[in-house]
């Protein structure tokens, strides 16, 4: 080879390479998403809340990823193409080539702003009821151009409102620093949908003072979250990159209380007059001790991790890092007699489990005013009641450390395993308990156990099984002795064991939950959606998938008292996306 001929191959290597790296470099900047942006500078510093999606292909790419997903798909028949179409739609929001609203849906972050709740939660001596109209706004980066933004929004807002008021709407238009504001009404005038575009960014709501509100923090004319202290220190703690997020300000903290007692009422046998207790108590307690709340969310390892942290003033958290350390020698032994097929068990494992209501009185109370002081007293009080305790009473010595509690999906509330190591010194408050409001009792032998059964109207009874004391109703007592007896416990569950193996040191509250059955609504609503089905629950109960549920990975949570605040930790398979799946209403019959 001579010299020209190796000069001209060198010069075709460079070329080519030269070629390479600029067609490299050339899909690099072509491909690339378009930088994030923070949308807590989008939210005004009034808002109660707000919670953001970082990017939709991601989140459903993600859900199409998990384990729940791929074991209930195929038995609802979800086309495999969704997680194809979710990077075809990436990929359009990253070349910014194809129709107006796929390039918005590839690329776009969204964020839910609660800026107020108008109503109240009313308790009364036999009834609850609340009343609530939240006050929200909906903003989206669309990371494309003005022009484009409004093209899309102009062509959705009248089939947005059509979809909320039906055909009679009225529409009109109004006007706030230059920015046109679209407004559409009921026939009434009672509701209305609020829609605009500024720069790339479109905003909807259902409330005009709200829009307005957000258009000023956008333009930098108000301030907004991005300054808050709280969101700024702790939103580290949880994790900067996760694909959904949300934050509850110290105000929103406050505006939200009236929710707590509904919430409980709707979960739980409450008395009114104890949730009026436990209302004022939350209502004093959290305005003087929680400074925010935040959220986290991330696909992992086929499952969805999610990171709860609720930020607590330091006198309070360090009370209670005091009073909730773990205790030293950590005993699982009551999952023995937890029957395998619960909805879920939690176990605090905490010393000195009897006498904890006292000790929290004694941690709380010199961290808190006179009168947050008094409520707690007078809540622990009442709790302490509940269970046949007397102020004079203490049972701390009589009962073991931890707890578990066990929730049997049977719309009764939760039963609880105590260890005991005094029975006799119990007797009086376990007759306290049974006899409440007048209720009569009686001996009933169940196999080697005996159990103490009221007439109260919750349904309530006690028995010593074993080493440990049962609170819960007869039909949940059985099912317990039961489960000592056949062996067929939850401890039995590999799953289980791996997980207390894997808990970490600093847990004090550690929850397993093997049912799966809102994964698998959750997946009924995305087939009713597609839609792939009806959306019949009478789906869910067919053998295939229940056998495919069974193959979905369980829930486990676990929880630490840190000196900032308290943080929990869960691993599930699709995590708090169930809310979507009722929002859908897959898991309604059809109709």
């Amino acid at each position: 080879m001579n010299l020209r001929e190796r000069l001209t191959q060198r010069n075709i290597i460079i070329a080519v390479a030269v070629l390479v790296v600029g067609l490299m470099s050339a899909a690099y900047f072509v491909l690339r998403r378009p930088p994030r942006v923070p949308m807590e500078k989008y939210v005004p510093a009034s808002a109660l809340a707000f919670i953001e999606i970082d990017n939709l292909t991601d989140v459903v790419s993600g859900l199409a990823s998990t384990r729940a997903w791929r074991e209930m798909a195929p038995v609802l028949g979800i086309s495999s193409q969704i997680k194809l179409a979710s990077f075809v739609a990436d990929l359009i929001g990253r070349t910014g080539i194809g129709p107006d609203v796929a390039v918005l849906a590839g690329r776009a972050q969204c964020a839910f702003v609660l800026m107020g709740v108008d109503g109240k939660a009313e308790i009364g001596e036999e009834t609850l009821s609340f009343h609530l109209k939240p006050r929200w706004t909906f903003i989206i980066e669309t990371h494309a151009n003005s022009s484009r933004a409004a093209r899309v929004m102009h062509e959705w807002s009248p089939s947005l409102a059509r979809r909320i008021f039906g055909d009679s709407f009225v529409e009109e238009s109004a006007e706030h620093q230059g920015e046109l504001l679209s407004i559409f009404r009921s026939s009434d005038a009672e509701r209305e949908l609020v829609t605009v575009t500024t720069g790339s960014r479109i905003v909807i709501s259902n409330n005009r003072e709200a829009v307005r509100s957000c258009l000023d923090a956008i333009a930098g004319r108000a301030a907004t979250l991005a300054d808050n202290d709280t969101l700024k220190q702790m939103r580290p703690r949880i994790g900067q990159n996760a694909q959904v997020f949300g934050f509850v300000t110290e105000s929103g903290i406050e505006h939200l209380i009236a929710l707590a007692p509904v919430i409980i009422a709707s979960r739980s046998r409450v008395e009114p007059k104890s949730l009026a207790a436990f209302a004022e108590l939350f209502d004093h307690l959290s305005k003087q001790s929680t400074a925010g709340f935040l959220y986290a969310s991330e696909f992992t390892r086929e499952e969805v991790t999610e990171k709860f942290l609720t930020v607590l003033r330091q006198p309070v958290a360090e009370g209670l890092v005091e009073l909730l350390k773990p205790a030293s020698r950590a005993s699982f032994e009551a999952l023995n007699i937890v029957p395998r097929d619960v909805s879920d068990v939690t176990v605090w494992i905490v010393e000195r489990a009897g006498d904890l209501p006292e000790r929290a009185l004694q941690a709380l109370a010199p961290r808190v005013d006179v009168v947050a002081r008094i409520a707690l007293q007078e809540f622990i009080i009442s709790y302490r009641k509940r269970y046949g305790l007397e102020p004079s009473d203490s049972v701390g010595d009589a009962v073991g450390d931890g707890v578990t509690i066990i929730n049997f999906g049977d719309g009764n509330s939760a039963a609880m395993i105590f260890r005991v190591r005094d029975k006799d010194k119990l007797l009086v408050n376990i007759g306290r308990y049974l006899r409440k409001d007048n209720s009569r009792l009686s001996i009933e032998q169940y196999k080697d156990v005996e159990i103490a059964l009221s007439t109260n109207e919750d349904g309530r009874a006690a028995a010593y099984v074993g080493d440990f004391l049962v609170l819960g109703t007869r039909e949940q007592i059985i099912r317990i002795v039961d489960a000592r007896a056949s062996g067929n416990s939850i401890a039995t569950d590999e799953r289980l064991k791996q997980a207390i193996d894997e808990r970490p040191s600093g847990a004090t509250i550690f929850a397993f939950r093997p049912d799966t059955k809102d994964a698998g609504e959750l997946m009924l609503a995305i087939s009713k959606l597609t839609p792939a089905t009806n959306g019949s629950r009478k789906l869910l109960e067919q053998d295939a998938a229940r056998k495919a549920m069974a193959r979905i990975p369980p829930s486990l949570s676990y929880t630490e008292f840190r000196d900032y605040g308290i943080y929990t930790e869960t691993r599930s398979a699709v995590g708090s996306f169930t809310i979507l799946g009722r929002l859908i209403g897959g898991s309604e019959e059809s109709r």
